[in-house]
């Protein structure tokens, strides 16, 4: 390494710095570190998996709920591949998947958070019920836009159990959904979009599930619908009264000043000079 020869120590310092660098980079030709570990890898986001063993043409409902995080939910097949997964369910930010395994084998539900947050959470994997099955048709129906096939399916699965708030929110959002794309075809949405039989029946089943609501102890969400059904009326929710003020004369925080009198004619004061009159 001639080239460094009567150089500065500083510079020799500078120099030998670059060489060592060229080693490690392999600048130059240089061989290169050897290579402690090389590895690919996926970096999944945090989440649960739990196992169950299905059958062909089983209906089954997954459930995934949570009072601390946005859940999600999806469900892998014997082979892996993710057949199908849910966020939002039912009007809640809880995740259900109800679905009829098409093979025998080992299936796995995937518990998740949609914002990455962690808490605690119940999953429950089950038979589904004859409503569930009801329920999540109509539901379906209605995130397909088949308002008409929705509500007569929600009206099947209220018959089937009547004391579901999450029947009644779904029927008034297709009916909802179904004003608002008839006033869409002629041309009325800005003006008054939902007739009064669809605010009639749409504020009805409000009211039901608020009710429903009330009795499982959910008073929060339940005053909350009466509110969105006082809207629909047309009728704002009344807001509590302020209270009365008392009758208290305001205080006088001005100096104590003699009252200055006004003559009638426009002076102020006793033997004010009038004001001249206007002239024309």
């Amino acid at each position: 390494m001639n080239f460094i020869k009567g150089h500065s120590p500083k510079t020799q310092a500078i120099a030998k710095g670059l060489l060592a660098a060229a080693v490690i980079t392999g600048v130059g030709g240089v061989a290169q570190a050897q290579t402690l570990l090389q590895q690919q890898g996926t970096l999944a986001p945090m989440e649960d998996a739990y196992m169950f063993e299905g059958e062909t043409g089983q209906v089954m409902t997954i459930e995934l709920k949570s009072e601390e995080f946005d859940t999600m939910l999806m469900l892998r097949g014997p082979d892996g591949e993710v057949i199908t997964s849910n966020d939002d369910y039912g009007g809640t930010l809880n995740s259900t998947i109800v679905i009829e395994l098409p093979e025998s084998g080992t299936y796995s539900a995937v518990a998740s958070s949609f914002g990455g947050d962690g808490g605690s959470y119940q999953i429950e994997v089950r038979p589904a019920s004859e409503y569930e099955q009801v329920f999540s048709r109509a539901y379906d129906l209605s995130l397909s836009e088949d308002f008409d096939d929705s509500i007569e399916t929600y009206n099947a699965a209220i018959e089937l159990n009547d004391t579901d708030p999450a029947a009644y929110l779904g029927r008034a959002e297709a009916r909802i959904g179904k004003a608002y794309r008839e006033a869409s075809i002629v041309g009325s949405i800005g003006s008054d979009p939902l007739p009064s039989e669809a605010v009639e029946s749409v504020v009805a089943d409000f009211l039901k599930a608020a009710d429903l609501l009330e009795q499982a102890g959910q008073s929060g969400p339940a005053q909350s619908l009466r509110e969105q059904a006082q809207y629909f009326l047309g009728e704002p929710p009344a807001t509590d009264p302020m209270p009365a003020s008392p009758d208290v004369a305001p205080e006088d925080t001005a100096p104590d000043l003699i009252p200055i009198p006004v003559e009638p004619d426009g002076g102020i004061g006793d033997g004010a000079t009038p004001l001249p009159e206007a002239t024309d």
